[in-house]
C-alpha cells in the first residue's frame, strides 16, 4: 500500500495522536495517522471534534455562552486503537 510516497506494507510504526494536535481525521487518513477524537462536553452532551462536531459548530455554542467543558480520550478508546493497530 503506497501512501504519499510511503511503502507502509511492512510498517510496524504507526502515527497516533488526539485531535488537539490539529490534525483532522480527514488529514489524518491522508497522512497515514491515527487521530483519536477528543471528547467535549457541551450542555452535558457528549461530542466529538471533527466526527460528530465541527470546528464551526464548536465556536457557534461557544459564542452562545453554552456550557463546555473538555477531556481527553478514554483509556479505552486508546487501548482499543492500539490493540487494531497491533493486529495490523
Amino acid at each position: 500500500m503506497q501512501r504519499e510516497g510511503l511503502d507502509t506494507r511492512m510498517s510496524k510504526i504507526a502515527i497516533v495522536t488526539d485531535s488537539n494536535s490539529g490534525i483532522t481525521q480527514a488529514e489524518g487518513a491522508r497522512r497515514g495517522i491515527h487521530v483519536l477524537p477528543m471528547p467535549f462536553m457541551i450542555d452535558e452532551v457528549t461530542y466529538y471534534e471533527d466526527i460528530d462536531l465541527t470546528q464551526e459548530q464548536f465556536y457557534e455554542k461557544l459564542k452562545s455562552g453554552a456550557n463546555i467543558a473538555t477531556s481527553q480520550p478514554s483509556p479505552d478508546s486508546v487501548t482499543s486503537l492500539w490493540d487494531k493497530l497491533y493486529r495490523i
